[in-house]
């Protein structure tokens, strides 16, 4: 005989309870993954603040050549930029925290490596491998953000994460310089082996909403695009979605004109300031500063003025680079300099979040690895060619010329997303942009 079953009336109000219940579930666990995931992103950038630092005094101490210098740079952020479409698609292919974890557990153990490696070559190689984790890192940190709060907090979010990584970066070279007074450049780089291997812990602790469900074909099963399709995934989104793939390619822009000024800071202020090392790092503080600032302010932005938000950062940037480049005294410059960092910190919210709202769950991993390998190929563009105009217009001269050249970017961003704005209202949208699950 069959057990009797409950009535119609008590099951469904059983099913709804279980429904409510699942529900404060998910949001106790976002309550307490999102002030998890602020503390990780603040140690994971003071470990990359820490590590640059400590291998641009390893290699200039080994080799006493500016360029070996210039080329750890290049050898942490040019694979950043090489490898977007492979670290997008192992983001968005298999499970995201244990990629996370996985890149964050190796960039401890290189930090470990290079703690004993000696030469120039090897540490250029180990420093290769930072760049190879960071690929995954950068976009992974940002894709995850969605799953992290409610889509109705995903600004707010944003904002305090990019707070977060700018306190992280302030932080971490000050500890750098502060070790490798006591004991060089190998204690530094031990106490960066221990953020890396804290941060990974901390991943492998975070709980993230459920990963988002594949594609499915008509047939039923999931979708089986070709290789090549699924490396370009990101970029074909950010063609199909005009004012994205727009805002991703003026962003870019304006960081490379205003990693030109990163060269020319340190002569500026010393040379033409007169103000010596200590106003190198008040020019930088001020920037730092500034960006911490525009990040918390960053998180008061409506949804819908994301693209004018992030437009008007870029814009006020360049502004700020090109205030400093005009200044004749040392408080001018900082001053200056602070109000572009507010800028920038600004847009980087304002434009993370407009991402992070339109990419399809089932790519977002993808058109951040775009977003983060257009960022570091600018940041790697914009230093390279700083160093010919450098000798050319000089430290002056080359601030106002990167401060000019963010506010052209940022100006042409917004007579591009005027007219198309004022196109939808004479003719009507282009065109619904693409719906989730139809890009793979």
């Amino acid at each position: 005989m069959s057990p009797p079953r409950a009535p119609a009336r008590q099951q469904s109000a059983r099913s709804a309870s279980g429904e409510a219940g699942a529900e404060r579930s998910r949001r106790l666990d976002r309550a307490r993954a999102l002030p998890l995931g602020i503390v990780l992103q603040a140690v994971n950038a003071a470990g990359d603040g820490l590590a640059m630092v400590a291998l641009a005094n390893r290699v200039f101490q080994t080799s006493h050549a500016s360029w070996a210098v210039a080329a750890v740079f290049l050898a942490v952020t040019v694979p950043i930029s090489a490898l977007a479409p492979v670290a997008g698609l192992l983001l968005d292919r298999l499970p995201v925290k244990t990629v996370l974890v996985i890149a964050a557990a190796v960039e401890a153990a290189i930090a470990l490596a290079l703690v004993l490696a000696t030469g120039l070559t090897a540490t250029l190689v180990l420093a290769t491998g930072f760049g190879v984790c960071a690929a995954v890192l950068q976009p992974g940190l940002g894709a995850i953000v969605p799953r992290l709060a409610a889509k109705t907090m995903v600004i707010t979010a944003n904002s305090y994460l990019q707070a977060a990584t700018w306190i992280g970066f302030t932080v971490g070279p000050l500890l750098a310089g502060l070790l490798i007074t006591v004991s060089g450049s190998g204690l530094a780089l031990a106490v960066n082996a221990a953020l890396y291997a804290l941060a990974a812990a901390g991943l492998a602790a975070l709980r993230l909403a459920p990963e988002p469900t594949p594609p499915v074909a008509a047939h039923g099963q999931p979708a089986r695009p070709t290789l090549g399709t699924q490396l370009r995934a990101g970029y074909s989104y950010l063609r199909s979605d005009i004012d994205a793939g727009m805002l991703v390619l003026i962003v870019g822009i304006m960081v490379a004109f205003a990693n030109m000024a990163v060269v020319a800071e340190v002569v500026f202020a010393e040379d033409v300031l007169r103000s010596g090392p200590a106003g190198y790092s008040l020019l930088v503080a001020g920037w730092t500063a500034g960006m911490v600032v525009g990040t918390l302010a960053g998180g008061r932005l409506r949804q819908r003025w994301l693209v004018i938000g992030a437009l008007a950062g870029t814009v006020l940037t360049g502004v700020g680079v090109t205030l400093a480049g005009l200044a004749a005294v040392l408080w001018q410059a900082v001053a200056a300099y602070a109000a572009g960092g507010l800028a920038n910190g600004f847009e980087t919210v304002a434009t993370r979040s407009f991402i992070g709202h339109r990419a399809p769950a089932e790519v977002a991993g993808r058109v951040f690895a775009v977003y983060s390998g257009v960022l570091f190929g600018g940041i790697s563009a914009g230093m390279a060619v700083a160093a010919w105009l450098l000798t050319v217009l000089g430290a002056r001269g080359l601030l106002v010329v990167s401060g000019i050249g963010g506010i052209a970017a940022g100006l042409a961003g917004c007579v591009v997303y005027a007219a198309r704005r004022q196109r939808a209202r004479t003719t009507g949208p282009d065109g619904p942009r693409p719906a989730r699950g139809h890009i793979s």
